[in-house]
């Protein structure tokens, strides 16, 4: 929501962005918001008309590029879908927000829970609207839980070339990678091990050093050099660990100093154990090496996909964590902990069912009258992560009613996934999906009862888990303009109309028309070419039926046209004064309308005026300056000097004495002081 600050110091709110889909999301826990809300340095990330820019992003998967001055509303878009600038749909939700670095091209930055680091550069559309464009990513994965931390970049003093970006991470700690992406890759930029950070912790930039602090409170400043107190095995490798296994590896330290003590160890991830009982009890001199066993433990544990959670999340992949050990020592200039990084493979020896998308977004499609039902079209990945070849057990749907569900079955060739959706072909029940595979499989949405809000709850069933994801999908009428132009008794002219005339003018005043655009259609109606007057015609507010307004079905917008007829002397001839307003909206059947604005500007008319064209016989009235020799401008005096005369009486007089071609009324006038 984008609220103003009043006189009084109050808000109102002035602007909002509300997916098109928050009812079936907000069904599934898969809401918007938890990716915050990022502002983009508005000198490199614009064009096309759009000055500034946001990113946000939710638990749907869903990362949305916004206008910042036009966030979009509910449902304005094409087919009533979102009206934004861009959405990128990503596997996984997306928790704390996003970074971005505009230099080097302009870039944003964001991490899925349980996915890599995503880098999307910025790049612009073929009228100038700018897109992001997914360029690469990191190697390393995330935790697969809630908690990673803001993507921060820091550069020397901007300089190109010298960016790196920063994130905070609830298992690995802090990590950092080159901002700008080599060959496809976020390079990674190898770091001090500590604790794991706490959830969604930016770290803290100040004189060459970071900032950070861990989950157990222990604040962390890296830099160089480091004087560390201990020399350990770092990173501990445990290699392949199956689910319901363990493995024990062992960490061998020296220290670097005379140590008073080694007071005891934390764990980033509880399921990798150590014990403080197996580490040595008294002091250590300088050189002395000790070690103890780590074991990570999965052998009670049941496998389970919670990305929503805080913890928790047992899946196969990639994982690390910190170990740190705390010491007592009496050297100046060195820390007193060491951290160890702890990381394997985690595997499933059974199957391990995994689908994505977690929202299947089909957009908007806008029915026209055209025969036939159109359709669009989306992929859905069903993948075996496990070791062994996984049996698929069944298929089915569900609407709101998330309790009564409906059999996905095979008809004619088509396999139903819920009221308007359809796959051409699903695993077979009973089939087996080969040991770290995926199936891809195409889905159609189609609008069978026409418009309206499509969405189908759709669940698998293997014996490597159950996993649901959300289909969804609009379907709309195209939108309808409606064009008139106002009269000055009220009324609105015929559509057909394009010629707003505000007539015969006085000088000097001011006059005002409107022109209504309406929306008798099913979907946002957008105003693609507006071309306003400037001058004697203008409008009265630039932000009246502008380009990219949105026009939500049933709804009118106004654009008010004001005259300010110029200041003229008496007695000139008529003056006609035009101008033109361009409009162009998203109605296919609209095309460009032309409006053109005329009016008179008719003076004020003094003395006598030609029985044919009603134009005064004497134009221009204005100033003389009499000869203050030899024989007088004006000889004939055909009107006796009175109090009462004025310029009419003059003229009249003139004309009708011997219809004179030249007319002037002398007046005589002192001050003893200028007015």
């Amino acid at each position: 929501m984008n609220f103003a600050i009043g006189s009084n110091g109050a808000l109102s709110l002035t602007d909002y962005f509300q997916p098109f889909d928050y009812i079936s999301s907000d069904g599934n826990d898969q809401d918007l918001g938890s990716g915050g809300i990022v502002l983009l340095d508005p000198t490199v990330f614009s064009g096309g008309g759009v000055s500034k820019m946001a990113v946000t992003a939710g638990k749907n998967g869903k990362v949305y590029i916004l206008n910042a001055n036009n966030l979009g509303g509910y449902r304005l878009g094409t087919g009533q879908s979102d009206n934004v600038l861009q959405t990128i749909t990503t596997d996984e939700s997306v928790f704390g927000a996003s970074g971005s670095y505009p230099g080097e091209g302009g870039w944003v930055y964001f991490t899925p829970v349980g996915y890599a680091t995503f880098a999307y550069q910025l790049s612009f559309n073929s009228a100038g609207i700018p897109q992001f464009t997914q360029v690469a990513k990191s190697n390393e994965i995330s935790a697969g839980r809630v908690g990673v931390g803001i993507p921060t970049v820091t550069t020397l003093n901007g300089q190109a070339g010298t960016a790196i970006l920063w994130m905070t991470d609830p298992d690995a700690g802090i990590r950092a990678w080159y901002a700008v992406p080599q060959n496809g890759v976020l390079v990674n930029i190898p770091l001090p091990q500590i604790g794991g950070a706490n959830k969604f912790q930016r770290p803290a930039f100040g004189d060459g050093r970071v900032y950070t602090t861990d989950s157990n409170g222990i604040l962390y400043c890296l830099g160089s050099p480091v004087n560390l107190p201990l020399n350990c095995t770092s990173p501990v490798q445990f290699g392949t660990v199956a689910l319901g296994t363990s493995s024990t590896q062992t960490v061998t330290c020296k220290a670097n100093i005379a140590i008073t003590k080694v007071v005891g160890l934390t764990v980033g991830n509880a399921y990798f154990e150590a014990s403080n009982a197996s580490l040595p009890t008294g002091s250590l001199t300088a050189g002395q090496s000790f070690s103890f066993p780590v074991t990570w433990d999965l052998t009670n544990v049941t496998a389970a996909n919670s990305a929503n959670a805080s913890y928790g999340n047992v899946s196969p992949g990639v994982k690390s964590t910190p170990l740190t050990l705390t010491t007592i020592n009496g050297v100046a200039n060195y820390a007193t902990s060491f951290p160890v990084g702890l990381t394997g493979t985690e595997v499933s020896n059974t199957p391990y069912l995994d689908v994505t998308p977690n929202t299947v977004d089909f957009g908007s499609i806008v029915v026209t009258n055209s025969s036939g039902v159109q359709s669009e079209s989306a992929s859905i990945n069903i993948a075996n992560e496990g070791q062994a070849a996984m049996t698929v057990l069944g298929y089915a749907y569900t609407t709101a009613n998330k309790s009564v569900f409906t059999n996905t079955t095979l008809i004619n060739g088509t396999w139903d996934l819920g009221y308007g959706f359809t796959a051409s072909s699903l695993p077979a029940v009973g089939s087996k999906i080969p040991a770290n595979s995926a199936v891809s499989v195409g889905a159609i949405f189609e609008p069978v009862a026409g418009i309206g809000d499509y969405s189908s709850f759709w669940q698998i069933w293997t014996d490597g888990g159950t996993e649901n994801i959300i289909l969804e999908g609009i379907a709309s009428t195209s939108p309808i303009a409606n064009f008139s132009i106002s009269t000055s008794e009220g009324g609105w002219l015929p559509s057909s109309n394009l010629l707003m005339d505000f007539g015969s003018v006085a000088p000097g005043s001011t006059a005002s028309l409107q022109i209504r655009l309406c929306n008798q259609g099913g979907s946002s109606l957008e105003i693609d070419k507006s071309k306003p007057p400037n001058g004697v015609f203008r409008i009265s507010d630039p932000t009246e039926l502008e380009e990219t307004m949105q026009i939500v079905p049933g709804a009118c917008a106004y654009g008010t046209v004001i005259m300010n007829a110029p200041v003229e002397e008496y007695d000139i001839p008529n003056l006609a004064e035009n101008n033109t307003w361009t409009l162009n909206t998203n109605d296919p059947n609209f095309g460009v309308h032309t409006v053109e604005i005329t009016a008179t500007v008719v003076s004020k008319k003094v003395g006598p005026t030609n029985s044919t064209t009603g134009q005064p016989i004497y134009n221009y009235l204005g100033c003389f300056s009499e000869s203050t020799s030899g024989p007088r401008l004006f000889p004939n005096e055909p009107v006796s000097p009175s109090s009462s005369n004025d310029n009419a009486n003059c003229q009249t007089g003139c004309y009708n004495a011997a219809q004179y071609a030249f007319a002037g009324t002398e007046v005589c006038v002192a001050f003893s002081n200028l007015p």
